[in-house]
């Protein structure tokens, strides 16, 4: 790849994590016998931290300079909180046994899963941050848009936590039990992710309507 720009390693190197997410959603596969989840994950953070190098040596242009560095942290939010949410959502079932998480090694997988999206998210955009030092990163454009995102987000985690309050208030005894406590702490954390992912997605929403108006 020594041969490649950087701007084209990069591209490749973010197709690759692309994939390695695929296969971490695909998971065991029980017809091909492959452990495509554990391959994926391994893809998704060889890909990730190859990426980080290469978006190093990318130099700047005046096309990223267009979209404002809150923009590309929302834009970025969105992918790996849906991708969280996601794999917490594939792994829901897991934690439907009436046993502790620390003694469900299910559970400790699944955690390991979704703990590695998160990192990779946060050294992303740590890495982001140190590319864009020395620049202005917020001003009061950001600050507004920023309220707005959070609002909406709050609404977001509200309507979900009624809506988990009504199905645990109005479902019957049977049903009941098959919620763990496991399971509704897992409920609950998703309802705070829903909330997060809605607040990013409106944040990037504005700033491509502001950069749209603007054009």
């Amino acid at each position: 790849m020594a041969a490649l720009s950087a701007r084209t390693r990069l591209i490749l190197w973010l197709f690759a994590a692309g994939i390695g997410l695929a296969l971490f959603f695909t998971g065991e596969y029980r017809d091909l016998d492959l452990p495509l989840g554990w391959i994926g994950t391994f893809l998704f953070v060889v890909a990730t931290w190859f990426s980080v190098d290469a978006l190093y040596r990318v130099p700047s242009s005046e096309e990223e300079a267009l979209v404002a560095p809150g923009e590309w942290q929302a834009w970025i939010g969105v992918a790996f909180v849906g991708a969280i949410i996601g794999a917490s959502l594939l792994h829901a079932d897991v934690f439907l046994p009436q046993v502790p998480i620390g003694q469900n090694p299910d559970t400790n997988k699944a955690g390991q899963s979704i703990g590695t999206l998160f990192v990779a998210w946060l050294v992303l955009a740590h890495v982001l941050r140190q590319r864009w030092a020395g620049k202005v990163q917020a001003d009061e454009r950001d600050a507004q848009i920023e309220l707005a995102a959070s609002q909406w987000g709050r609404g977001a985690t509200a309507f979900a936590v009624i809506g988990i309050a009504v199905l645990l208030g109005f479902s019957d005894t049977d049903r009941l039990r098959e919620f763990s406590y496991p399971f509704i702490a897992q409920m609950l954390m998703l309802t705070l992710l829903w909330g997060l992912w809605f607040d990013q997605l409106i944040a990037a929403l504005l700033y491509w309507r502001d950069r749209r108006a603007a054009a």
